[in-house]
C-alpha cells in the first residue's frame, strides 16, 4: 500500500502519515494481514536559503506500507 499525503508546501507533520498507515494497519488486521516492513521517501524539500546548507524542510513524503498473512493464533 502507498500512502502519499498532498503536497501543501508546509513541514510535513509525521504523525498524520503515520496515522495513515496504523489506521489502514489496523483495518487490514481485522482481514488478518500484517505490516511486514514500511519505508518513507522524502520527495520534495523547500525552505532551502542559499549559502545553508541543511535549512529548510520536507514538503512532500510518500510511504509504503507491506503487508502478508499475520501467523494464525492457536
Amino acid at each position: 500500500m502507498v500512502f502519499q499525503p498532498e503536497d501543501s508546501g508546509e513541514e510535513i507533520v509525521a504523525t498524520d502519515l503515520f496515522s495513515a498507515i496504523a489506521e489502514d494497519a489496523a483495518e487490514r488486521s481485522n482481514a488478518g494481514l500484517r505490516i511486514i516492513s514500511m519505508t518513507t521517501v522524502p520527495l520534495r524539500h523547500a525552505g532551502a536559503t542559499l549559502g545553508r546548507a541543511g535549512s529548510g524542510f520536507e514538503t512532500k513524503v510518500a510511504g509504503a506500507a507491506r503487508y502478508a498473512p499475520a501467523p494464525r493464533k492457536g
